[in-house]
């Protein structure tokens, strides 16, 4: 008897894959679009103000194109997604006001906001559908600290209006707690997270401040200074979170308290009573 020829069956991606990947491009193109805007930063055409007037528009552009990768949960995508390409914006815009600043070093910190964007963008993703692993949360923390540190080089190295050098360290502060306190580890409620990051920007505020004031006791170049608000933001930051968890440990204490010593050996080492 004749059998009938063996049906070879054919693999049908399922809708939900394709839509990921396509979802996957579709920030890949989002961050060349903004890599090219950022290199514009560099124009000598631009005044300074123009600069800052684009980078606000590279954050206008970034949002929607985040907005539309990431809907199609239950959950709203809510404002601590933006929070890392408004960060890098302003490192970028500020680095490209600094004259030491080589192209071909401009253009390689660029890509990497780039990926940088596509990473935390992807991540997000991940996260907003419960497909987060183990790693994710140590790369998010590795951008945020990034971007963060790089705000507050560009803060300190131009040299704005003391009142409103002290506003951005507050802003940056405060955005950059509320996004971690929303997004790396357990999620805090908004309200919550938004007292939460008050009191960590008032704290990285008043240190700006103190230093600010004992200028003429301090010698505090623009790097150690960044240096010093990065160290006390994580740590006001890590404190909160981990009473809020309730998670302290004796390596907790430890990660901390070294911080904390490195903190205040740069304060006592800019001392200088003979000045």
């Amino acid at each position: 008897m004749k059998l009938p020829p063996v049906l070879v069956e054919k693999v049908v991606p399922t809708d939900s894959a394709e839509k990921a990947e396509r979802d996957r491009s579709f920030l890949i193109f989002a961050g060349i679009v903004l890599v090219a805007i950022a290199l514009g930063f560099k124009s000598e055409l631009l005044s300074p103000g123009q600069v800052w007037a684009l980078a606000l528009g590279m954050v206008v552009i970034a949002a929607p194109a985040l907005l539309g990768y990431l809907r199609g949960t239950e959950e709203f995508p809510r404002i601590e997604h933006y929070i890392p390409v408004a960060l890098g914006a302003i490192t970028l815009a500020g680095l490209s006001l600094f004259p030491d600043v080589q192209l071909w070093k401009y253009i390689g910190l660029s890509v990497l906001f780039g990926a940088g964007f596509v990473i935390a963008g992807r991540l997000d993703y991940l996260r907003l559908r419960d497909q987060e692993k183990r790693g994710h949360i140590v790369l998010q923390e590795l951008i945020l600290v990034v971007v963060v540190f790089g705000a507050f080089l560009v803060v300190v190295t131009l040299h704005f209006n003391p009142i409103l050098q002290l506003l951005w360290i507050f802003t940056i502060s405060f955005l950059a707690s509320y996004r971690s306190f929303r997004v790396n580890g357990a999620v805090i409620a908004p309200r919550r997270a938004f007292i939460f990051a008050l009191f960590v920007g008032q704290v990285v505020t008043f240190l700006a401040w103190a230093i600010t004031a004992l200028q003429l006791y301090l010698i505090v170049y623009e790097g150690t200074f960044a240096v010093m608000l990065l160290f006390a933001w994580y740590i006001n930051r890590g404190l909160v979170r981990h009473t809020v968890e309730d998670s302290f440990t004796r390596n907790v204490v430890l990660e901390y308290g070294a911080f904390a010593i490195v903190l205040i050996y740069l304060f006592v080492a800019s001392y200088q009573p003979s000045r």
